[in-house]
């Protein structure tokens, strides 16, 4: 008869030290979960309460002018021509943010359904009807760089 090391070991209780540990790294797990899926739904309700408050510095804080001038561009590019770049400079800054936040007060807002769809780790849309806002990461937060206004993605 064969005598070796049992093929099941006897586990020992777990250290203090080794719970402390195992119980940190399950706190961490659950706040990247929670931060994966619950950051682009946190985003969208203070650009919300942004809107809603005309607060237009806490708004620009969420939108990315430089890839949203830049996605503009390229979306007017075909129909202005050389006028598209002067076009989304003056469509997409915080003074047009300010003037649209203005001009929109007092409405009752658009009906339909919003999706949120995740297109990846560093990226997310919200989609109503045919239209999209694109958001991507920036460190932990998201910033809009871009918006889609046909069924083309």
């Amino acid at each position: 008869m064969l005598h070796g090391p049992p093929l099941l070991a006897e586990s020992k209780p777990m250290s203090a030290r080794n719970r402390i540990l195992a119980a940190a790294a399950l706190l961490l797990l659950l706040a990247a979960a929670g931060w994966w899926f619950g950051s682009p739904w946190w985003t969208l309700w203070r650009i919300r309460e942004a809107a809603r408050a005309g607060d237009s510095q806490t708004l620009a804080g969420y939108v990315d002018f430089p890839a949203l001038r830049a996605s503009a561009r390229d979306r007017l590019g075909p129909g202005l021509g050389p006028f598209a770049g002067p076009a989304a400079d003056a469509l997409v800054s915080p003074a047009a943010l300010r003037l649209a936040l203005a001009a929109g007060r007092g409405r009752s807002g658009e009906t339909g359904e919003v999706e949120l769809v995740r297109t990846g780790a560093s990226e997310f849309r919200v989609e109503r009807g045919r239209r999209f806002l694109v958001f991507r990461r920036h460190g932990l937060s998201w910033k809009l760089e871009e918006i889609r206004l046909s069924s083309k993605r």
